[in-house]
């Protein structure tokens, strides 16, 4: 059993530029199916995954997939989700992020990994 576990999950890629953040939220699923707490950390273009207002016409909605997870977090094991405030302020998607996402920091990066079990950068 994994229960008590944590994995941080850095994602730096933006939505539909590759399979980057799709595999991240499928992780996502899969440790919170083990029980495992997961905590995103969305950098850089990945700010833009939580952005509220997406409307692709050939690929599913991230954002949806990842508000998903989000909801789905509010149970243990947990899943929360932090976007760094430089990263949405330059893109101006800090207003716009997706329900459970809060405004943060590189401190916040830090804590986490120093909590977690695992930490996994996809970039």
């Amino acid at each position: 059993m994994t229960e008590g576990k944590q994995i941080t999950l850095v994602s730096v890629r933006g939505p539909y530029g590759d399979e980057a953040p799709f595999t991240l939220i499928r992780l996502a699923h899969a440790a919170k199916e083990k029980g495992i707490t997961v905590n995103f950390f969305n950098y850089l273009d990945s700010t833009l995954i939580g952005n509220g207002n997406q409307a692709p016409k050939e690929y599913p909605s991230v954002e949806k997939l990842f508000s998903d997870v989000l909801k789905k977090g509010l149970k243990n094991p947990k899943a929360d989700a932090i976007a760094c405030i430089k990263c949405t302020e330059s893109r101006g998607v800090t207003k716009t992020q997706t329900e459970g996402v809060v405004i943060g920091g590189l401190y916040d990066l830090a804590e986490w990994i120093a909590e977690s079990d695992k930490t996994i950068l996809l970039g």
